[in-house]
């Protein structure tokens, strides 16, 4: 027993004397830590710029979705090229209609991300006729629109406008807009905007109304023309249609084509990319004709036929069909000039406040901007669609002469 009281009162005063030890100033000691590496350090996010082309031919693909998650995307600008804050652990994927969807480590992206046209072959699927698919597709999205017609988001938009190819006019907004399918109910966040005053000034008032392009009507008979919506009960009146089979390399695509039964009547020209497995709407694309633009010069106005095409892309990452991005163009020749407008959207799900500022068909949106005053800090860090070399130059001309916010 004296061995055990000896045992401890010698363990107690190694205990004091190892918490006094811990207490001296000065004192060094070494713990069973990992040994400290800068790789353990936080790294700062890696600022990607590069291009999304074709693997084959080289050639820019516009409007490529890049994605990382929810809070982190964007997609490619009319020339095919993107930026992008990642990461160096981010997973990059990359998305285009009819390409082999690629996946590429932040930290290995260069200055070309190729994406290719041919996969692995797919089994035959039984091919359908083009009446059975259109059907489908509308129950589908008959389906899903009831369910889900009131979901929101919010997009960012860029608008530029051209005289002759010379640029006069800049406009960026965030939406906010119902999603599902089509945009609709659009209502403003907030906006910046230049329009350099001339002779050959086109007024911008209400352009974004080119990116509300339906795809589908529940109406039988739809209101002044059955030719500018594709899916709706009377599509096989007022259109002639086709379809063929694509493959991406992982999945099956019908697309469907849409041609106006009267040309001499406004109509809408276009084609539908579909999931041949789901029934979803991947893409839908086309060109408007028989459109007109009141063109205003000196306060005399003239009627002008516009031409319009549009691109616009869906995703599904939220269990529906939902409008991912909107790319169109309208063009017209008034006074020996040509006038140029192009438009961009790209749905940025809840990264900003919802919009409150309802907008209409024949509002001017750059007097609603107005009101709401310029945030130049917001805009300086919201660049979020890499802009081309052209915007480039005129948003630096603009900024530079302070004249965000002239009209």
């Amino acid at each position: 027993m004296s061995v055990e009281r000896d045992y401890l009162t010698m363990k107690k005063k190694t205990l004091f004397l190892l918490w006094l030890f811990l207490l001296l100033p000065g004192t060094a000691i070494m713990v069973a830590n990992p040994v400290h590496s800068p790789e353990c350090e936080d790294k700062p996010p890696i600022h990607i710029v590069s291009r999304v082309v074709d693997s084959r031919t080289g050639e820019y693909l516009p409007f490529a979705s890049v994605y990382i998650n929810g809070q982190n995307s964007t997609i490619t600008n009319a020339e095919g090229e993107f930026v992008i804050d990642a990461d160096s652990t981010d997973m990059l994927r990359f998305s285009y209609v009819g390409y082999l969807t690629a996946y590429v480590p932040a930290k290995s992206i260069g200055n070309v991300v190729k994406l290719k046209t041919q996969g692995k072959m797919l089994d035959e699927v039984v091919v359908f006729g083009t009446d059975y698919i259109i059907q489908k597709v509308m129950e589908r999205q008959k389906k899903e629109y009831k369910k889900h017609k009131r979901k929101k988001s919010n997009f960012f938009y860029r608008q530029v406008g051209y005289t002759d190819r010379q640029c006069n006019s800049f406009l960026e907004t965030f939406f906010s807009a119902r999603v599902a399918y089509q945009l609709s109910d659009l209502s403003l966040v907030t906006g910046r905007y230049v329009a350099v005053a001339s002779l050959r000034t086109i007024n911008p008032a209400n352009f974004f109304t080119f990116a509300e392009v339906p795809i589908f009507s529940s109406e039988k008979n739809i209101p002044f023309s059955n030719q500018l919506v594709p899916l709706h009960r009377g599509y096989d009146r007022a259109y002639k249609t086709d379809k063929e089979v694509i493959s991406d390399g992982e999945r099956k695509i019908y697309v469907l084509y849409f041609v106006p039964r009267n040309s001499k009547r406004w109509a809408i020209t276009c084609r539908i990319y579909v999931d041949a497995e789901t029934f979803q709407v991947l893409k839908y694309e086309g060109v408007g004709d028989g459109e007109m633009v009141s063109h205003m010069v000196m306060k005399r106005g003239v009627v002008c036929p516009i031409s319009h095409s549009f691109v616009i892309d869906f995703q599904h990452e939220n269990g529906f069909t939902e409008v991912r991005s909107v790319h169109f163009e309208t063009k017209y020749e008034a006074d020996n000039h040509t006038f140029k407008t192009t438009g961009i959207l790209f749905n940025v799900a809840d990264r900003y406040v919802k919009g409150k500022e309802s907008l209409h068909f024949d509002d001017n949106l750059m007097n609603i901007i107005g009101t709401h005053g310029l945030d130049k800090d917001f805009w300086q860090k919201n660049e979020i669609v890499k802009r081309t070399p052209i915007e480039e130059e005129a948003i630096e001309i603009f900024e530079r002469d302070n004249l965000f916010g002239v009209y």
